[in-house]
């Protein structure tokens, strides 16, 4: 993939500013050309981007439609495979979404963009969510159409503006997003009023980042385009008719089910810490629409 020579006076996305610094000692890695991508911090609102970017909007697919990315998807039967330990253990990754809506007393219809092996269609729809899920994967479509309604598009379609839900979820995609205002401002048109907007992205500025450096899970391999501070967020958010109802920090899963229990339970006891002093890996956002956006 060609990539432009980098700008380091480029305009911020979200805050419009052009006061960017490279951050030492940390860099994007695409696992596909092994290229490094220098990592630049708006110095207003705390967006950080990589100059250039790894990917664009054009050629995302060469990506994602990739059987290597592709989680619990057994090509040989063309189906999610829902045996393993691995794909009952993942929808533990899944449980704070559940909490907020329990904290929220959200009910309804949902989707859930970027549903991947279904996870959270699979917990909302037991909680009685009529649960509808995104994916721009043709191969996770079709082996979830059998279970749930799922739309093989993106939200900027123009074919979802019709639909309204009571709560979108969206874990670990805005940050894959070339244009997070277009996102954002889908997502209002098609929430009702009063409706609720629950996402995840990599957190950058918590303490495993800065230990792992550019090892750390959350620069995803030449995948993601933005690594978003809670300020940029909430810019992001209020601007296209938001409230911000709570950020809260957590930390990804660092247990596996194929570890030895003693060493799992020392990842948890660590997790818990590290979370319990703001420092986690993984920032969840709550908010309401408040005001219609656009058209």
């Amino acid at each position: 993939m060609s990539c432009n020579i980098p700008d380091y006076n480029m305009k911020c996305i979200i805050c419009k500013d052009n006061s960017f610094r490279k951050i030492p000692l940390i860099h994007e890695i695409s696992r596909y050309t092994k290229e490094k991508y220098p990592l630049l911090k708006c110095e207003t609102c705390g967006l950080i981007r990589p100059n250039p970017l790894p990917y664009s909007d054009k050629n995302k697919l060469e990506i994602y439609d990739e059987e290597a990315n592709i989680k619990f998807y057994d090509k040989e039967k063309k189906e999610i495979d829902r045996t393993t330990k691995e794909y009952n253990y993942y929808f533990k990754h899944f449980k704070p979404y559940i909490e907020f809506v329990r904290k929220y007393q959200i009910k309804g219809k949902s989707l859930d963009i970027g549903c991947g092996a279904g996870h959270l269609l699979e917990m909302l729809s037991k909680k009685g969510f009529n649960a509808e899920g995104m994916e721009i994967t043709k191969k996770l479509v079709e082996s979830l159409k059998p279970r749930f309604k799922i739309y093989h598009c993106e939200i900027t379609d123009k074919k979802m503006g019709a639909r309204k839900y009571d709560l979108i979820t969206a874990n670990q995609v805005l940050e894959h997003v070339e244009n997070p205002e277009e996102f954002v401002a889908s997502l209002n048109k098609i929430l009702k009023e009063g409706g609720y907007a629950i996402l995840a992205v990599p957190y950058i500025s918590g303490i495993v980042p800065q230990i792992l450096r550019s090892k750390w899970y959350g620069l995803g391999y030449g995948q993601h385009l933005n690594f978003f501070s809670k300020e940029s967020l909430r810019i992001l958010f209020e601007r296209n008719g938001f409230e911000i109802l709570e950020f809260k920090v957590l930390i990804v899963d660092y247990a596996h089910p194929k570890f030895p229990r003693a060493v799992n339970i020392v990842a948890d006891t660590i997790s818990s810490g590290i979370v319990s002093i703001g420092l986690g890996d993984n920032l969840f956002i709550v908010a309401r629409k408040v005001r219609s956006v656009g058209k």
